[in-house]
C-alpha cells in the first residue's frame, strides 16, 4: 500500500505525457494541412463613456492558440489594460481606432492587422423614452440585457416592447423564445405548448392570433397551474395579452370579422365571420414575416431600434454550414420592420462564438462549438457590416463575454 501513490503519480505522468504528444501531432497536422489563424471584427465598436468596456479576444479569433500566436492592441483609445487576451477601455469620451494585429510566435510576424472605430455612448444626453425591441433566443428569453439596461439605468429612458414580459422587471417587455433558431420566426406557431409569436401573418389581410390551445396553457400558466418547466418556459410571460383571450376556450374574447385561430383540438384553423368562429381551409405557403401587422394587432409601440439576437441554436454544432438561407431571412426581417419604422435602427447583436459550458454538463464539445460560431461570426461581418445607410448595425456584444469566467447566470 505504502507504493500505491507512486503508481497514480507515475499514471498522472504518463497520462500528461499522451496528452502533450497529442496535442503536438494536432498542431503537426493543423499545419500540414495549410491552417491559417485568423480574426475578424465589425468595423465599428460601441462603448459608453464612464464604463469599464472590455474586449476579449477569444471570441474574435478563428482559433484560440496562445502559444502560437498573440494578439496585440494599440490605437488612441484609452486603454486601462492591454494583454493578449484583452483590452480595457476607460473614460473614453471621444471617437477613436482601435488597431489589431496578430503576431506568430514563431518569428514574430504579424499574421494579420485590422482597425475597428470606436463610436462612444454617453449616458443621459437624450430625453424622452427612447423604444427598443430585443429578438432572439434564450440569452434574451433569460435577460442578458436586463442588468446594463434596466438595472443599472445606462440608458434611463429606454423603453423595451413586445409581448412577453422581462422577467424582474416592471412594464418592460420582449420577444425572446427559448432554444430558437431564426427559421423558428418564420413559422407559422401552431403548437398548444410551443411560444407564440406575432411576425407570420397571413397576406390576404386576415390577422392570426395564435393557437387556442397556447393561449389556454397561458392562462393555466400565469394562475400557477402548470409544474412542467417546459411549459412554463415557452407559455409564461405573456401575462399582458391573456385578458384579450378566454381562459377555458383560449378563443379571442371580442374578435372582429376576419380574425383568424388554430384550434389544436379539431386540428383547423378558424376564422370568425362576424358572428361565429367558423373552419376553414388556410393556404399557409402565402402567408409572410409582417412586422406591420404585428405592431398594429397588438398595439406594441413601434420600437426606434430592434436588435436581434439569433444564430447560437442554428449553427453551434455546424462546422459546415450553409448561411444562404439564415442570411435571407434576416434581410427579410430588416426589411419589414424598416417598412413599419422607415428610419428604424435594425441590429444585429454578434451572437457568442464562446460558448458552452466549462464543465460541459450538456456532453458538447466546446472548442467545436467556438469554431462554429466563428464562421458564422464571419458570415454576418462579410454580409452585413458597413450597411448602415440600409438601416443595418452590427452590435459586437460577443467580444464582452470572457470565456473563462464566463458571466453572472442571475
Amino acid at each position: 500500500m505504502k507504493h500505491f501513490p507512486n503508481i497514480l503519480q507515475s499514471s498522472r505522468l504518463l497520462l500528461c505525457s499522451c496528452i502533450f504528444i497529442m496535442c503536438g501531432l494536432s498542431l503537426l497536422a493543423q499545419e500540414r494541412n495549410g491552417f491559417q489563424n485568423d480574426f475578424c471584427l465589425p468595423h465599428k465598436l460601441y462603448v459608453l463613456s464612464d464604463t469599464i468596456n472590455r474586449i476579449f479576444t477569444e471570441p474574435m479569433l478563428k482559433r484560440w492558440r496562445p502559444y502560437q500566436e498573440v494578439m496585440r492592441f494599440s490605437g488612441d483609445a484609452v486603454f486601462s489594460r492591454r494583454i493578449p487576451r484583452e483590452a480595457v477601455i476607460s473614460n473614453q469620451d471621444k471617437p477613436a481606432n482601435l488597431i489589431l494585429d496578430l503576431y506568430s510566435l514563431e518569428d514574430f510576424h504579424v499574421m494579420k492587422s485590422d482597425t475597428a472605430q470606436i463610436a462612444v455612448g454617453h449616458r443621459s444626453t437624450g430625453k424622452g423614452e427612447v423604444k427598443v425591441q430585443i429578438v432572439g433566443d434564450s440569452y434574451v428569453d433569460g435577460g442578458f440585457f436586463r442588468d446594463a439596461l434596466l438595472t443599472k439605468g445606462y440608458v434611463p429612458g429606454i423603453r423595451l416592447v413586445g409581448l412577453r414580459k422581462v422577467s424582474q422587471a416592471d412594464y418592460q417587455f420582449d420577444e425572446g423564445r427559448g432554444g430558437w433558431t431564426v427559421n423558428n420566426y418564420f413559422e407559422i406557431p401552431k403548437e398548444a405548448d410551443r411560444a407564440y409569436h406575432g411576425g407570420m401573418q397571413p397576406a390576404d389581410g386576415h390577422r392570426y392570433w395564435g393557437s387556442c390551445g397556447f393561449w389556454k396553457n397561458a392562462w393555466k400558466v400565469k394562475k400557477g397551474e402548470v409544474k412542467d418547466f417546459e411549459m412554463r418556459y415557452s407559455c409564461g410571460r405573456f401575462d399582458a395579452h391573456l385578458s384579450k383571450f378566454d381562459p377555458e376556450t383560449g378563443y379571442l374574447l371580442s374578435p372582429e370579422k376576419g380574425d383568424l385561430m388554430y384550434n389544436n383540438d379539431s386540428s383547423t384553423y378558424k376564422l370568425f365571420t362576424g358572428r361565429k368562429w367558423k373552419s376553414v381551409e388556410v393556404d399557409e405557403s402565402t402567408w409572410r414575416f409582417d412586422y406591420g401587422k404585428y405592431l398594429s394587432m397588438w398595439n406594441v409601440d413601434r420600437p426606434e431600434i430592434m436588435a436581434v439576437l439569433l444564430g447560437l441554436n442554428d449553427y453551434r454544432d455546424s462546422l459546415k454550414a450553409d448561411y444562404t438561407r439564415w442570411n435571407a431571412r434576416v434581410e427579410e426581417m430588416k426589411a419589414s420592420y424598416r417598412k413599419a419604422v422607415p428610419q428604424g435602427k435594425f441590429v444585429i447583436l454578434m451572437p457568442c462564438s464562446t460558448c458552452g459550458s466549462l464543465n460541459n454538463w450538456r456532453g458538447d464539445f466546446t472548442w467545436r462549438q467556438n469554431a462554429a460560431m466563428w464562421k458564422l461570426r464571419k458570415n454576418i461581418i462579410h454580409t452585413f457590416d458597413r450597411r448602415e445607410s440600409e438601416g443595418f448595425y452590427i452590435v459586437d456584444i460577443a467580444l464582452a463575454v470572457d470565456s473563462e469566467q464566463g458571466y453572472r447566470h442571475d
